[in-house]
């Protein structure tokens, strides 16, 4: 790690914490001072030792962004980094006993009820997260009122703290070719087995006298198998455009939201079939999980949205106020 990436992690790290509508501003005012007091210090072009020695004597980026953060707020310097922590876990654990609610009542329940089902989710989520945030910031504002003064909370200039443990700035559009190249070349095989090898999806007969080359799979699902086969492809190719271009682009992005939808609708599709397999059991395994894949798909695909359309990305804090969250529009 060089001088400036430190900086630049540095900077980013403090301007994490602060408000969004001021983050540019300190981040820019910030960068500056500290490569400016480092270039005097140094006398020269610092190491990456002696920028880490200074950043640990300038402070803690959690010091230095209290420093920054207005005085007016709801809830003070001192406690908000505990309070993040609070309502992000609360919110989480209401967002995992909704999916296992949802993905009981979908295991019970039909392909035809998934709609009002996920739309019964989503609504009661956002009812249960929005109070249950609003619980604890009620009660994370009175003890700021009533007992902020009196509570001794850990300094973290008080420790040593190493900045080359600093997280490196996110970078949402770089591409991890080794991933991209794997999922390629899976991708590829699956595709193939799918269609030039369907009689490796057999194997056994499970008691019948004829034995056939699809012996798990009822013929609903053999024909969805060129849609399923599509989808797939679109994704390969995607994959496919992005490793040669190198990176992601807002192009790639959208067209990336197409396929997601294409995607969960193929699932949906197979989900939707009374019979998947010749065996129940397996039936049931693959609804199953097919339900947690549109689940999951559909969180997913709405982060996608949320990026593109807002310039921010999708967490759980997304649900609730919160002045820390980066600025991904910038």
């Amino acid at each position: 790690m060089n001088t400036n990436e430190m900086i630049d992690r540095y900077v980013n790290e403090v301007g994490g914490k602060l408000p969004r509508k001021m983050r540019v501003d300190i981040e820019m005012e910030l960068r500056s001072l500290l490569l400016d007091a480092l270039e005097e210090q140094s006398g020269g072009e610092p190491t990456p030792k002696e920028t880490a020695a200074f950043l640990q004597e300038f402070g803690h980026p959690e010091t230095i962004a209290a420093q920054y953060r207005p005085e007016e707020v709801l809830i003070g310097a001192k406690l908000f980094p505990i309070y993040k922590i609070v309502v992000t876990v609360t919110v989480s654990i209401i967002g995992v006993l909704h999916l296992l609610w949802l993905g009981l009542a979908l295991w019970q329940g039909g392909g035809a009820e998934w709609l009002s089902k996920a739309t019964e989710l989503f609504f009661s989520f956002g009812r249960s997260a929005i109070l249950n945030a609003g619980i604890v910031t009620l009660i994370f504002a009175i003890i700021e009122r009533v007992a902020a003064d009196q509570l001794t909370l850990p300094d973290k200039n008080n420790y040593e703290w190493d900045p080359f443990s600093l997280p490196p700035v996110k970078d949402p559009d770089r591409i991890n070719r080794g991933e991209l190249i794997a999922g390629i070349f899976f991708g590829a095989l699956f595709l193939m087995w799918l269609n030039v090898f369907p009689n490796w999806l057999g194997g056994t007969n499970f008691g019948e006298e004829n034995t056939g080359i699809w012996v798990l799979v009822t013929a609903e699902f053999i024909a969805l198998i060129p849609l399923f086969s599509a989808s797939l492809l679109l994704d390969l190719l995607l994959k496919t455009a992005v490793l040669i271009q190198g990176r992601w682009n807002r192009i790639t992005r959208w067209i990336e939201v197409g396929t997601s939808i294409f995607g969960l609708y193929v699932a949906y599709r197979i989900y939707s079939l009374e019979q998947i397999s010749t065996v129940p059991f397996f039936t049931t395994m693959v609804k199953i999980g097919l339900a947690v894949a549109l689940i999951i798909g559909a969180v997913e695909l709405l982060g996608k949205l949320i990026r593109l359309v807002l310039g921010r990305p999708f967490t759980p804090r997304t649900f609730i106020f919160n002045p820390s969250r980066p600025n991904w529009g910038r």
